[in-house]
């Protein structure tokens, strides 16, 4: 994980937290534990759970509200994660891979974007909502590869893009929009 965070960043504001889970291995595969409420830094109530299938080279987001945490996990493949949030400018940046010995899963407080490139032939994303999914309109969205943000996606892969993505507003945008 890679984190930078403002100098001057505002103290109160809440930033990613890293929750990680033993992996039991063995011949047959593993198993892993992805939500364990008494691990949990933050008391949340999860309303629903989402999943996407992507394929090498996609990249979904950046997105975000001004309520919604997101518990996010990978359950098969290798992904990056890269969130950003808006109020202390933190860019954190995770790789989460399936097969790695232990897993970990990544809580997003509200107010922080997030976007995801897959890094493996297929992965299979997974995160519980806070709140629930309405539509695309009632999310926040920053252009997927936004210069201030600075993601660093892998351009050794041809990058699979939505256009709501490609032609979503710059971070500065949003910014100019959104209060604190």
């Amino acid at each position: 994980m890679v984190c930078v965070r403002p100098v001057n960043g505002i103290s109160k504001m809440y930033n990613d937290f890293v929750i990680d889970h033993d992996k039991y291995l063995e011949d047959r595969g593993n198993i892993y534990t992805i939500y364990d409420k008494r691990k949990m830094p933050v008391a949340c109530d999860f309303v629903q759970d989402k999943i996407s299938k992507s394929f090498q080279g996609v990249i979904r987001g950046f997105h975000g509200d001004n309520n919604t945490w997101k518990l996010i996990s990978c359950l098969h493949g290798k992904i990056k994660l890269v969130t950003y949030n808006i109020d202390n400018d933190e860019k954190c940046v995770y790789i989460l891979d399936s097969d790695a010995a232990n897993n970990k899963t990544i809580l997003v407080p509200p107010r922080t974007l997030n976007a995801h490139m897959c890094l493996s032939n297929t992965c299979v994303f997974y995160y519980k909502w806070s709140e629930y999914y309405t539509k695309p309109e009632d999310q926040w969205s920053v252009n997927y590869n936004d210069v201030t943000i600075d993601p660093d996606w892998d351009t050794n892969l041809h990058h699979i893009v939505s256009q709501r993505d490609k032609n979503s507003q710059s971070l500065m945008e949003l910014k100019s929009r959104v209060t604190k």
